[in-house]
């Protein structure tokens, strides 16, 4: 016969098989656990993915509307530069079409004593003026007439100017008229703080001729004898420098003389 195991060897198995159930349940719980705190972190860094995204998102959206608007700003700049380019032409148009009605003499030699006094002017002042007796012109020349970028004449430009005006209110030269030309070399703008005030060399020599316009107004000009042109870059007087690096010549402020309403409609006219 078999011998029956005691009772003490299975009480032994029991607890050994207990003790081996109770590690293994710790040892899953361990587990479980570890799985779910990598479960947490990975949910953690999918949220601040998901934030991050968010974030770019909003960032791009940003900068698109930046990009809109400065595409908006620039079509809306050329569409300005073209009506000035479309008004100059129209301009220059009606001044070709005011030569020819008149058989194209809008300027000319003026009278001896005006010449002479236009003459001894500009030899006092050869750094700023020139007088051209043949077709009775004045020629500032902007380097010296203006800063650099800036529309405004300086001190002693404004004191010349001031000159000029007691010639043009003496009763030889009332009979005529001051038609003021702005012109400007090759040399686009480019200083930011320029372009603002002046965003292409057409703004710049309208711009010019009004300051000039301005100052002859405060020396006591009458506005209606004025008159303010701008021709940017197109009409040099000598070759601007390759590469555009200009022309001083170019750089310069005409003051044309000529007989009172040449370029105006009149009562016979209309």
């Amino acid at each position: 016969m078999h011998r029956l195991p005691r009772p003490s060897i299975i009480v032994a198995l029991i607890i050994a098989v207990t003790v081996l159930g109770g590690c293994q349940d710790n040892d899953l719980k361990m587990k479980n656990r570890a799985l779910s705190e990598r479960l947490e972190r990975v949910n953690a860094e999918n949220a601040q993915l998901r934030a991050d995204k968010q974030n770019l998102s909003a960032s791009l959206a940003t900068c698109q509307g930046k990009l809109d608007a400065k595409d908006a700003l620039i079509m809306q700049t050329n569409q300005r530069n073209e009506q000035l380019k479309a008004a100059i032409l129209e301009i220059e148009s009606r001044y070709e079409d005011a030569m020819n009605s008149r058989g194209g003499v809008v300027a000319g030699p003026l009278p001896q004593g005006l010449s002479d006094e236009l003459a001894k002017f500009a030899a006092e002042n050869p750094d700023i003026a020139e007088f051209d007796s043949q077709y009775g012109m004045v020629k500032l020349k902007s380097d010296f007439t203006f800063t650099p970028g800036s529309a405004n004449p300086k001190p002693e430009a404004v004191e010349t100017l001031q000159r000029l005006v007691e010639i043009l209110q003496t009763p030889e030269a009332k009979e005529f008229a001051v038609y003021i030309a702005g012109h400007t070399d090759d040399m686009p703008i480019s200083r930011a703080s320029t372009k603002r005030k002046h965003p292409t060399n057409w703004y710049l020599s309208a711009h010019r001729a009004v300051g000039v316009q301005q100052e002859l107004a405060k020396a006591g000009l009458a506005p209606e004898r004025i008159a303010v042109m701008g021709f940017g870059e197109y009409h040099p007087i000598v070759p601007n420098k390759p590469n555009q690096k200009g022309a001083e010549a170019n750089r310069r402020v005409e003051i044309w003389i000529v007989p009172r309403g040449a370029f105006l409609t009149t009562e016979a006219d209309r």
